[in-house]
Order: C-alpha cells, then sequence, then structure tokens
C-alpha cells in the first residue's frame, strides 16, 4: 500500500513539474516573440493582429466546453464498454471540430463588412481577411486536437502533452520571428500560426495512438442521453472558464472599435505582462484541485476548512506584495521588455493588477466550493462579472477614455470577487471574520510597501535605456518586496513555520496533503 502511495505521488509531482515547465517555456516564448512582432509590424497592425486574434478566441467558446468533458469521460473509462463509448465521444469531437470551422468562417463572412468599419481596418482590410482565414485553418487545428488533447489529459500522459506544449510553443514563436523580420505582415504571421498548430495538432495524434492505441477517434452511433451527458457539463465548465476570456477579448474590441488598433494592442501588451503574475498562483490552484478532492473525502470539511484558510493566506502573503512590486514597476518593466515607453500597457497593469490578484487570492475559495460539490456558486459570480463589466464600459468609456475600459473590467472583477465569498461563507455557513484575518496583513504590508516605494521612486535610478529600466526595476521592487517582508515579520504574520508550509503548498502538494503532516493547519 505504501508502495502504490508512493507512486502515485511520484506520478502527481512528476506531472505536475512537466507542466509547469511547459508553461514556463509557453510563456517566455511570448515574452521573447512579442517585442519582435510589435516593433517589426508597428503599432496599427499589432493592434489588428491582437483584435484579430482575440475574435476567433471567442469563437472557440463555441466548444461549450466539449475538451474538458472529454477529459473526464477518459479518466472515468475502465470497462471495455466505457472505452467502447469514449472513442465514439472522441469521435464526435473530430466532428464537431470540423463543424467549428464552418460556422466560424460563414459568421465571420457575413459579418466582415461591419467589422471592417467597426475596427477601423481601413486599407488593411484585406491583409486582415486574408489573415482571418489563415486563422481560422488554427482555430480549426485547434479544435481537431481536442479529443487527443483529452486522451493525454485524461490518461495523466502529461509528459508527452508537456513537451509537445513547450516545443510548439518554441516554434511559434521562432517561426513568428522568422516571418516578421524577413519582411512579413499579417497574412504571414497569420500563416505561421496555423502552420503550428497544424503541426501540434498531427503530434498530438501521433502520441496519442502510440502511447493510448485503444482509445483512438471513431465514428459510431452516440446516444442522445450520453451527448446531453457530457454537454451539459462541459457548458458548466465552459460558462466559468469563457466568463473571464470574454471580459479580456471584450476589452479589446472595445478599445480597437473605440479608439484603432494601436490602443487595443498596447493594452494587450500589459495584459501579457499581467499574465505573468497569474502563472503561478494560477497553476498552483489547478494542481491542489485534485489533491483536495480526495483529502475531502477522506477526512471531511474540517479538514477543507483549515485547507481554505491555509491556502487563502499563502495566495495573498504572495500576490500582494507581488503586486505592489509591479504596479510601482510598471512603466520601466515595459520598457525594459519593448525597449521604448508605451503608456496604454503601463496604465493597463495598474488598473488590472489588484483585481486580478484579489480574484487569485479567492482561488482557494473556488477549490473548496467545486471540493463540496457545489460549482454552482463560482458559476454564479463569473456571470455576474462578464454582466458588470457590459454595463460599466460605456460609462466608463465616456467617463474616462481608453483608460475606462480596463477600469470597467477591473470593477467588475473586485465587485463579482467581493460577491462571490460573501455569498460563499453565507450559502456554507463559514464565519468571515477568519478569512478577513488572513486576507488583511498581507493587503495593508503590500499598499503600505507601495506607498513607500512610489514616494522614493525619483531618487531610485532610472532612464531612457533598457539597462536603466532594469536598475528601475529590480530597484523599485526589490524595495516594495522588503519593505512588505519587514512589516510582516515585524507583526509576527511570518515565521519560520509559514516558509515550510508554503514550499510544501506550492512545490509539493502532495506532501502537505500526506497523512504524515495532516494537511494546512
Amino acid at each position: 500500500m505504501a508502495d502504490a502511495t508512493h507512486a502515485v505521488e511520484t506520478r502527481v509531482t512528476r506531472n505536475t513539474a512537466s507542466m509547469l515547465a511547459a508553461r514556463v517555456i509557453m510563456a517566455v516564448s511570448g515574452l521573447v516573440s512579442v517585442p519582435v512582432i510589435y516593433q517589426r509590424l508597428g503599432p496599427r497592425e499589432f493592434g489588428i493582429w491582437v483584435v484579430l486574434a482575440g475574435l476567433l478566441a471567442m469563437a472557440a467558446l463555441i466548444d461549450l466546453g466539449l475538451g474538458s468533458a472529454l477529459v473526464r469521460e477518459v479518466a472515468r473509462a475502465e470497462s471495455a464498454a466505457d472505452r467502447d463509448l469514449v472513442r465514439r465521444l472522441l469521435g464526435l469531437g473530430l466532428g464537431w471540430a470540423v463543424l467549428l470551422g464552418v460556422l466560424t468562417l460563414g459568421a465571420l463572412a457575413a459579418c466582415w463588412p461591419w467589422l471592417v468599419g467597426l475596427l477601423r481596418l481601413g486599407d488593411l482590410a484585406d491583409q486582415a481577411w486574408q489573415a482571418t482565414l489563415w486563422l481560422v485553418v488554427g482555430l480549426v487545428a485547434g479544435a481537431v486536437e481536442l479529443p487527443w488533447r483529452a486522451v493525454l489529459e485524461g490518461g495523466q500522459r502529461y509528459g508527452s502533452l508537456a513537451a509537445i506544449s513547450a516545443g510548439t510553443a518554441i516554434l511559434a514563436a521562432a517561426l513568428a520571428i522568422l516571418v516578421v523580420r524577413l519582411g512579413g505582415g499579417l497574412v504571414a504571421l497569420a500563416a505561421s500560426a496555423a502552420a503550428t498548430g497544424v503541426i501540434r495538432t498531427l503530434l498530438l495524434a501521433a502520441t496519442t495512438h502510440r502511447q493510448c492505441p485503444d482509445l483512438s477517434p471513431r465514428w459510431g452511433r452516440t446516444d442522445l442521453a450520453d451527448i446531453r451527458r457530457i454537454g451539459g457539463y462541459g457548458l458548466r465548465v465552459q460558462v466559468s472558464s469563457g466568463a473571464g476570456m470574454v471580459n479580456v477579448e471584450l476589452d479589446r474590441l472595445v478599445l480597437g472599435g473605440a479608439f484603432g488598433p494601436a490602443v487595443a494592442g498596447g493594452f494587450d501588451l500589459g495584459s501579457r505582462l499581467l499574465n505573468l503574475l497569474r502563472l503561478p498562483p494560477g497553476f498552483a490552484l489547478i494542481v491542489l484541485f485534485p489533491a483536495a478532492v480526495a483529502r475531502t473525502v477522506s477526512r471531511g470539511t474540517g479538514w477543507l476548512d483549515r485547507f481554505y484558510l491555509a491556502a487563502t493566506r499563502y495566495l495573498a502573503l504572495f500576490l500582494a506584495p507581488a503586486t505592489a512590486a509591479l504596479m510601482v514597476s510598471a512603466d520601466p518593466l515595459v520598457r525594459l521588455w519593448l525597449g521604448h515607453q508605451v503608456p496604454w500597457a503601463a496604465a493597463n497593469i495598474m488598473i488590472l493588477a489588484p483585481a486580478y490578484a484579489l480574484n487569485l487570492i479567492t482561488g482557494a475559495a473556488t477549490i473548496a466550493a467545486r471540493a463540496e460539490g457545489r460549482p454552482g456558486l463560482e458559476t454564479r459570480y463569473v456571470l455576474l462579472s462578464v454582466v458588470l463589466n457590459l454595463a460599466l464600459t460605456v460609462p466608463m468609456l465616456l467617463l474616462c477614455g481608453p483608460l475606462g475600459v480596463p477600469l470597467s473590467t477591473a470593477l467588475a472583477v473586485v465587485l463579482s470577487t467581493g460577491y462571490f465569498l460573501v455569498y460563499f461563507h453565507t450559502a456554507t455557513a463559514r464565519p468571515l471574520a477568519p478569512l478577513a484575518r488572513a486576507i488583511w496583513p498581507p493587503l495593508a504590508a503590500a499598499v503600505a510597501a507601495g506607498l513607500v516605494t512610489a514616494a522614493a521612486s525619483q531618487f531610485l535610478p532610472d532612464g531612457p535605456g533598457r539597462l536603466d529600466a532594469a536598475l528601475a526595476v529590480s530597484t523599485r521592487a526589490g524595495l516594495t518586496v522588503l519593505v512588505a517582508g519587514t512589516l510582516l515579520i515585524a507583526g509576527g504574520h511570518v515565521g519560520a513555520s509559514d516558509r515550510m508550509r508554503l514550499h510544501r503548498l506550492l512545490r509539493a502538494p502532495t506532501a502537505v496533503l500526506s497523512p504524515s503532516t495532516g494537511g494546512p493547519r
């Protein structure tokens, strides 16, 4: 029994490490390629590229969460009959991919004259349409890969999946850089993205066929009840995951339509840097979820309560100082990355960073809700976020100009997150006071540290060059983290035991949840 438990923990740790490494490689690849693409295309063409990519990303939501549903079906398949059903469902996924491409192409063709005016494409309309056609090819390739990816994820073949994801991310960045350096524009860039998508799909299909030959998709009759079951599950998942994407893509489309592609591209650059802040805690929550479910089953809600508060506290300890450091160094960070100042990018970081940080801090609450079998608590607040964003965008746009668009998103995220916390604690009969005690010290320390650094920034090194920007980022971020850490330690909010538990929680979730430790306290 001990050997089996050790084997499971080893597999989970190995899968975690491989997927984390793949995500880091994908993020770094984007950071390397985007400045080159931005400089070669220019602000206007880059903005059009961003808006077109956003349109296709929203079109991908039409899959109704089929990928997540197929992962669940693969993971649950045990008998020969189960696997036979899964093969038919995977075949259904392939058919849906083709239909998705046809529907998307038809909708874009019908709406294109209207989109040309709305997005201010002007003399680049023809190039944008050709680029869109290539992006549709990439969309179909991404949809076709869903069944193959579902087999690898459901079968916990994360090593192969991580290798393919990381390798194709590097290939995509390299092709994009090569294309724009050779003088290619929107069309060539979109063609390179489509080619990478096709290559990734072929690699996933070949790997899946080699490792899991008994789960190859096939055509066959599927009961309507099975279709309804996976459709219902996928739709619930898609509502939660798609709401966040709608918020981001909506900002791009509104900015592009109201102020032109160049402004939309500038704000998108800030969003890309913000994604780095979200990567570590977001990944930690993904890894912790299945382990939390298993421990809740074996130890009950008392353990889940302790886990929830401990995870929330550690998320706040990481995110609050990191967010403050990011905000005070936003402008030099953009200059370090791109080589020159992009005001809209820095403004976007400063506006959205605290809202996203607050949302991520509450991630442990979503884990608790799902572990207790109550995902509807989460669905309500993500839908509220979208509704609030839609309602606030026009008034904030008229009041604050371009800055009103990210401001409306930030307000919607903060208000919906606050609603979720109150509703979650009320619905589950959990008191709010322990949550407040877990969150307020890191938040207060981070605010104080940010104010101190902002006041001292005029005395810290800075300048127009990349080296000057690097010095500005390092000194501002370092001072912010130093002041926040000092305040937390002096106030008795961080000790040696916290460092040990934080290491276990974020680096080895199976260890912190093992029977010998008793979980978070």
